[in-house]
């Protein structure tokens, strides 16, 4: 190895005192710098990745291929020029060590032109600290293809290069192997194929840059690019050989190395398209929505396609394709399949009428004969709008994930749960659309997640239907009647599923019946240190913001709200909701399996407290009166076991919240809808916490201002590529003096 790092230092110090090598850089920053500035600064990035606008130009990679072909067929080029590779090869140094040390000086040359390239979204940032648009694990998967390709062709630049003497000849070689490799994607769509069709495949460098900088590490290029460095490095050392040796059988050697070495790569990556693994790490290896979605297929035993109706080239198809890709992997049941609607268009035709598509960029969700059509602008709006105030972020792909979470759940389940929501007392309406008041919002988001919605007015002759899956009595305004009460006690004795909203100051006539399993109902309202004013006896939320809100932190320990940990959920002048004493809250399945177990879910802050007075204005604690918090607001109670020995008779369930406004479609925010969600799925038996989306992350959003934009260009187009400019610049004057000053001492020195 002592020789291979003397080559490596040798070239290496050759080529950093070049400054045409150094030129040669120059021009390629301003090309790529340029090309960044256009997509980044003037046209904000058209709803790409920062990766992708720093790894996916086309400019970026056509002046990648000269820079990286120039420099690697000069590795062996200027010694065959020169008459230096004979010498080379009669010095005792092995051709290993003479291929490992040319690919490794041609490597690094390459990656030290390139790098201040990649490094333009980090100089964005330290310009506008604030932006938190850059991705790390993006970054560095996108640069780990960029090292992958820079190996692959700087080993092809030393094949051509022994292949032809003429360094011109073997760079325009070296170019149009690289071109083939980066464009393979690009050449289909030229040709009449599609552009799409190299993502599945190991030669495209182009398609694969999608994927490696949104985070997903996919094991068949990767493999492709080892096995064809691998395979090249030794039909290099074998070329070489022959050029040492000249033997009459040299030749016929080396062709048939090079064909087993090809049939042994074939091989290799074959295996790696039959078994091929994906791994996602732009969150680090948490992907929540991606589990979720595969917890959803593990119900499914019949094939689910995923299928991306879209143009080609359009922002949000673009988008989506980069969100859809990223479920290809998740499940075995799940099929992805990207149609170019622009090109494919007998397949075209035949989605639009097998699932009656009526717009442009749809997403198709389909199981067996059960299907639902995600149209990619209708979701655009959601996220414009805010995402239902906001619910699901304020991006496109938050927006997509959620409503194809949703999708997946409607077709793999053949029949849906029904959730009542109790009327007849000036309940909370799923149909009202008001902010302070409706529950239409959390209805829709009930619907998203595969589960019916209906109104439920109870009669007096008729039991609770059989179909109810979870009851909901959502702040009842009057007092229920005995004989209803009757109804609830009938319906939880055959394994029903409760959940109580019952605000502050309004009559409930459920009081007793909630003592009965071991719950008691306080009759106060619980204030925090902050609020200020009250509005005794109303029923609406006044607009004034943090009126009356009380803001809870504190949490039991219970599936319903472990992901709630450091979220806040605000209520509106809740009442106590408690466990009485000895209600048989213990915590193992044998300790009173009887009787009701009562759990607290949510308490007040420490600086809250319950307020017995309804009609003092302003508010205060009076000690001896009111309690001091931290005061329980929320409960839930199971009472039996689902386990083989009850013969798999459903445990009763029960979730009663001393708040019914935190729910209103005004009020979801923070950690309400989870909560909400969360307690509903625990009443439901489905083991799946709700996922709080957020904007996809890495996505370029900085916007700068015109004055901004001059400054980037300057900071990127000038300054950078003419820093090296400067250090060429130098570099050519310390050669000069070096020249002065040998040939003065030649001349100088006295004859022999």
């Amino acid at each position: 190895m002592m020789a291979t790092r003397i080559l490596w230092r040798q070239e290496m110090r050759f080529r950093l005192a070049s400054p045409s090598f150094l030129l040669m850089g120059a021009i390629f920053l301003v090309v790529s710098g340029l090309a960044f500035w256009v997509f980044a600064v003037t046209m904000a990035g058209k709803g790409l990745l920062t990766s992708e606008i720093t790894f996916s130009g086309m400019l970026f990679w056509m002046a990648f291929l000269v820079v990286a072909s120039a420099v690697s067929v000069k590795l062996l080029g200027d010694e065959q020029e020169r008459g230096t590779l004979e010498l080379l090869l009669t010095a005792p140094v092995s051709e290993i060590e003479i291929v490992l040390a040319k690919a490794m000086a041609g490597f690094c040359l390459i990656q030290l032109l390139v790098f201040p390239a990649v490094m333009y979204p980090w100089i964005l940032k330290a310009l506008y600290p604030a932006w938190q648009g850059v991705d790390l694990a993006m970054w560095l998967t996108g640069i780990l293809l960029l090292s992958l390709v820079s190996g692959l062709i700087t080993l092809c630049g030393l094949f051509w290069s022994q292949v032809f003497r003429s360094q011109t000849a073997a760079m325009v070689a070296t170019f149009l192997t690289g071109a083939m490799v980066v464009f393979r994607g690009s050449l289909r769509s030229w040709i009449g194929g599609t552009a799409a069709d190299g993502s599945a495949g190991l030669v495209a460098v182009a398609s694969h840059v999608a994927s490696f900088s949104a985070g997903m590490l996919d094991s068949r290029p990767l493999v492709f690019y080892v096995t064809a460095i691998g395979a090249l490095f030794f039909v290099n050392i074998r070329i070489l050989q022959l050029a040492r040796y000249r033997r009459v059988s040299g030749g016929v050697n080396v062709a048939v190395f090079l064909l087993f070495a090809g049939i042994l790569a074939g091989m290799v990556n074959y295996l790696a398209l039959l078994h091929p693994a994906r791994m996602d790490v732009s969150t680090l290896g948490a992907t929540p929505v991606l589990r979720e979605a595969s917890r959803i297929l593990d119900a499914t035993k019949i094939p689910v396609r995923l299928i991306l109706l879209a143009p080609a080239g359009d922002s949000l198809a673009t988008t989506a394709r980069r969100r859809v890709e990223k479920y290809r992997f998740v499940h075995s049941a799940l099929q992805v399949d990207i149609v170019d609607q622009g090109s494919e268009i007998a397949r075209t035709r035949e989605l639009v009428g097998r699932y009656k598509i009526r717009e442009s960029s749809v997403l198709i969700v389909a199981c067996g004969s059960r299907y639902r059509v995600l149209p990619l602008r209708a979701l655009e709006r959601t996220a414009a709008d805010g995402g239902h105030q906001g619910r699901r972020g304020s991006t496109f792909a938050a927006a997509l994930d959620s409503e194809l979470r949703s999708a997946l759940r409607a077709v793999t389940v053949e029949s849906a749960p029904v959730v009542y929501f109790l009327t007849g007392h000036d309940e909370r309406d799923i149909a009202d659309f008001t902010e302070y008041r409706g529950y239409s919002e959390i209805a829709g988001i009930i619907r998203e997640r595969h589960a019916e919605v209906r109104s439920l007015l109870l009669e007096s002759q008729l039991p609770i239907t059989n179909d109810c899956a979870v009851l909901v009595v959502a702040g009842p305004a009057r007092r229920l009647a005995a004989w209803e009460v009757a109804k609830l006690r009938d319906y939880l004795s055959r394994s029903g599923r409760l959940m109580v909203l019952l605000d502050s100051g309004q009559p409930t006539g459920l009081e007793s019946f909630l003592e009965e399993w071991g719950i008691r109902l306080g009759q106060d309202r619980i204030l925090d240190s902050q609020t200020t004013s009250l509005l005794p006896g109303s029923r609406d939320r006044s607009a004034a913001v943090g009126l009356g809100e009380v803001p809870v932190i504190r949490y039991g320990k219970h599936p319903i709200t472990d992901p709630l940990d450091g979220l806040v959920s605000t209520f509106v002048l809740p009442r106590s909701v408690e466990p009485l004493a000895g209600n048989g809250s213990g915590r193992y399945v044998n300790d009173q399996a009887d009787k009701p177990r009562v759990a607290a879910l949510a308490e007040s802050a420490a600086k809250s407290w319950a307020e017995v007075d309804f009609n003092q204005n302003p508010a205060q604690f009076n000690e001896g009166y009111d309690r001091r918090g931290p005061v329980p607001l929320a409960v839930c109670v199971e009472k039996g076991v689902a386990s083989a020995l009850t013969m798999d008779i459903k445990p009763v369930r029960m979730v009663v919240v001393g708040d019914s406004q935190f729910v209103e479609n005004r009020c979801l925010t923070g950690a309400n809808e989870m909560f909400f969600i969360n307690a509903l799925d625990w009443l439901l038996e489905r083991n799946e916490p709700e996922v709080a989306l957020s904007g996809e992350i890495g996505l370029y959003t900085l916007q700068i201002e015109a004055r901004g934009r001059i400054v980037t260009f300057l900071l990127i187009v000038v300054a950078v590529p003419f820093a090296l400019v400067g250090l060429a610049f130098f570099v050519a004057m310390a050669r000069r003096d070096r020249r002065v000053q040998g040939g003065m001492g030649r001349k100088g020195s006295p004859r022999v």
